[in-house]
C-alpha cells in the first residue's frame, strides 16, 4: 500500500482552522442528495465537524467518520461527545482497504482527501466498493492553481508555489479539483454532475484572523515547516520571511484569500458489481 504523507501536518492551528467547517457551507453541494436513514460514510474526517452536521441530516441512519491520523479520531469523538450526537462513530482507518463489507453504505461524503492520495483512483475503487447500487458519493477536493492571495508581495508570491511542491513532493495532487472527473470516471462512476466554488478565508474578521494564524503556524513551528526543510524545498529564513509577511497580512485591511474547489456528486451504477 502506497505510505501517504499529509502535508498540512496536525497541528493546533491547523485543527482549529479546520474546525470551523461545517456540512451547511462545505457540503452544500451534497446536502440535496441526503435524505434520513441513509447510512454514509466520511473518509478522511478530520476533527468530525462535517461529519457530525451530516450525521444529522441523515438520523437515524449510522454514520461512520474515518481518518488516516488516530489524533484527529480522538479529536472527533471529543466533538462528537460534547455535541451529544448518538449515531455517529469514528475510526482508524485508510481510504485505500476500508474494513466495511460491499454495499454497506447509502452514501459517502469525501472532502480534501484525494488530493493527498498518490493513487486517488484506487481510493475511489473502494469508495465503489463499500457504496450499495444506485448509492451516492459527494466529492470536494481543492485546486491551489486557483488560489487567491492578495496582495501580493516577494515573499507572499512564494507560498502558494511552495506549497504545491511540497505536495508533489509527497506524491500528492494540489491541483486535484480539476482531474476529479477523470478520477471518478476511471473508478466506473457513470452518473456524475460537476460544480465549482470557492471558499473565501477573510470573509469575517473572525475569519481571517483565523486563517492568518492556520497560515503563520504552517512556516514555523510545524510539520508543514518541518517536511519543506527536510525536503529541501526551503531553509529557515525564506520560512521566517513568510511569517513575518502573513502577520502583516492580518494586519492589512485589504487582505484577501480564498481556496478554489471542485465538487462532484456521482452514483453506482446500479448494475455494478458488489451489492
Amino acid at each position: 500500500m502506497p505510505q501517504e504523507h499529509y502535508s498540512v501536518g496536525y497541528d493546533q492551528a491547523a485543527a482549529d482552522f479546520f474546525g470551523r467547517r461545517g456540512a451547511n457551507t462545505h457540503a452544500a453541494f451534497f446536502l440535496p442528495h441526503l435524505r434520513p436513514g441513509m447510512r454514509l460514510l466520511d473518509g478522511g474526517c478530520g476533527p468530525g465537524t462535517m461529519t457530525i452536521d451530516l450525521a444529522k441530516i441523515v438520523a437515524p441512519a449510522e454514520v461512520v467518520g474515518i481518518d488516516i491520523e488516530p489524533s484527529q479520531i480522538e479529536l472527533a469523538r471529543t466533538t462528537a461527545a460534547k455535541s451529544g450526537a448518538s449515531n455517529v462513530r469514528f475510526k482508524a482507518s485508510d481510504l485505500y482497504s476500508l474494513s466495511f463489507p460491499e454495499a454497506s453504505f447509502d452514501a459517502v461524503f469525501l472532502h480534501g482527501v484525494l488530493e493527498h492520495l498518490s493513487d486517488p483512483v484506487r481510493g475511489l475503487h473502494e469508495v465503489m466498493r463499500v457504496l450499495k447500487r444506485g448509492g451516492v458519493l459527494g466529492a470536494r477536493h481543492a485546486d491551489f492553481g486557483g488560489f487567491l492571495l492578495e496582495p501580493a508581495s516577494p515573499p507572499l508570491d512564494q507560498f502558494v508555489p511552495l506549497f504545491e511542491r511540497l505536495m508533489l513532493h509527497n506524491g500528492a495532487d494540489p491541483r486535484a479539483g480539476r482531474h476529479q472527473l477523470r478520477w471518478l470516471t476511471e473508478a466506473g462512476f457513470t452518473r456524475i454532475e460537476m460544480s465549482a466554488s470557492y471558499d473565501c478565508w477573510t470573509n469575517t474578521p473572525e475569519a481571517k484572523s483565523l486563517s492568518a494564524r492556520f497560515l503563520e503556524s504552517l512556516v514555523d513551528d510545524s510539520a508543514f515547516a518541518e517536511q519543506l526543510l527536510s525536503a529541501g524545498l526551503a531553509d529557515r529564513s525564506l520560512l521566517e520571511e513568510l511569517r513575518l509577511a502573513f502577520a502583516d497580512w492580518e494586519k492589512n485591511p485589504v487582505s484577501f484569500a480564498a481556496e478554489a474547489w471542485t465538487e462532484a456528486v456521482a452514483w453506482k451504477p446500479m448494475n455494478a458489481e458488489g451489492d
